[in-house]
Order: structure tokens, then C-alpha cells, then sequence
């Protein structure tokens, strides 16, 4: 009974210190993404965006144990690993890194690893029992899984022949916000069926992303 009052005391504080960042992060990543790309405001934008997302995926480790919402964790890990993947490409261009680096190997590999056991307890639940959200959970490992493994794919081959880097980042930001959006509202608008909750921000967003690579790509990329 001691270790529930004192769980409960201390989720009090980490809820508060999460839902305020998710809020920010709602409010950077819509800034990041309305702001002329490239400029400063977008990179502030982005760095606060970042940032909170950091505060959020910490704070939502302990929350999801303490409740044992292990599907809560999965989210957690997928969200930051993409803005991992995101803010890994600005800073691997800004350092002119061509080959990948123990950091990369560590973070995009732990993304096979949880990605792979998100979509075989997903399938695994679908087929034993209820399905609940293990259809949504299997939809975000193996998104998760499978930008880590074109990730570490790409660098198999020349830098000449690689995707432009511009459409890696939109790709992982565009899909962190996703998440973003989507745990905001399967935890406030409970009256919306719950794959509708988890997967309806997913295929209105896709979509953005492919036009958002389309559009800013020969921006970035220099003509052949």
C-alpha cells in the first residue's frame, strides 16, 4: 500500500511536467511546420519541438509503468525514436558524415529490435484475444522498424546514389508529430473509436508527408 501511495504521489508531478510538454510540442512542431524551412524560426521551432519531445518520452516511461500501460511505452519509444531519426539527420549533414556511427547503430538497431516485438505482440493479440489497440500497435512497429531499417539500408550504398537527406527528415518530424497529435487525441476525445483515435492521424498524415517531400526536395537537393 506504501509503494501505490508513493507511486501515485510521485505521478502527480511527472503528469503535470508531461502534459505540459506535450502541449509544447503540439505548438513547436505546428510552428516547425509552418515556417519557411531552412530559416530561423523553423530551426527554433524544430529545436523546441525536439526538445519537448525529449521531456515527453522521459516522462512517459515512468507513467507507463506505474499505470502498466505497456502500450503507452511502445508509443513512447516509437515517438522518440523518430525525433531521433529526425534531428540525427540535420546533425549527420551539419558534420558532413557520410558512414554510419555507433550512435546510429545503437539508435536506429534498438528500433528493429522494439518495432519487431510491438508488431509480434500486436499479431500475437489479434489472433489470441481481444484485438483492442494491438492492430494500432503493430501499424506503429512496424513504421518504427521499417524507417530504421531503410535507414540503415541507405548507407549501404554511394552518398551520390542516397535519398535526399531533406526527405529523411521530413519523413521521421513529419511522422514524430503524427504520434504526437495521436496520443493527444486518443487521451482527450475518448468518445472517438479507439483505432479511429490511433490510426485516423496516421492516414491524414502520410499523405502530407509524401506531398511535404515532394514539394521542399528540389529546394534542398541540388539539380543533377
Amino acid at each position: 500500500m506504501m509503494a501505490s501511495s508513493a507511486g501515485v504521489w510521485l505521478a502527480d508531478p511527472v503528469l503535470w511536467v508531461h502534459v505540459l510538454a506535450g502541449v509544447l510540442a503540439l505548438a513547436a512542431g505546428l510552428a516547425a511546420i509552418v515556417t519557411r524551412k531552412g530559416g530561423r524560426r523553423h530551426n527554433v521551432a524544430g529545436r523546441a519541438y525536439a526538445l519537448s519531445m525529449v521531456v515527453v518520452v522521459v516522462t512517459a516511461v515512468p507513467l507507463a509503468v506505474w499505470t502498466e500501460n505497456w502500450f503507452l511505452l511502445a508509443i513512447a519509444v516509437f515517438s522518440g525514436y523518430l525525433v531521433f531519426g529526425g534531428y540525427r539527420v540535420i546533425a549527420r549533414r551539419r558534420t558532413g558524415l557520410t558512414a554510419l556511427t555507433p550512435v546510429d547503430y545503437s539508435g536506429h538497431g534498438s528500433m528493429v529490435a522494439v518495432g519487431g516485438l510491438m508488431v509480434a505482440f500486436g499479431g500475437w493479440q489479434m489472433i489470441t484475444g481481444p484485438p483492442g489497440l494491438a492492430p494500432a500497435l503493430a501499424v506503429f512497429g512496424a513504421i518504427g522498424a521499417g524507417f530504421a531499417v531503410l535507414t540503415l539500408l541507405e548507407f549501404r550504398s554511394p552518398p551520390a546514389e542516397r535519398t535526399p537527406w531533406i526527405d529523411w527528415h521530413v519523413g521521421f518530424m513529419g511522422g514524430a508529430y503524427i504520434a504526437t497529435v495521436t496520443a493527444t487525441i486518443t487521451v482527450n476525445l475518448t468518445m472517438v473509436p479507439p483505432l479511429v483515435r490511433w490510426l485516423g492521424p496516421t492516414a491524414v498524415g502520410v499523405p502530407l508527408i509524401v506531398y511535404a517531400t515532394r514539394t521542399y526536395g528540389p529546394r534542398f537537393t541540388p539539380a543533377a
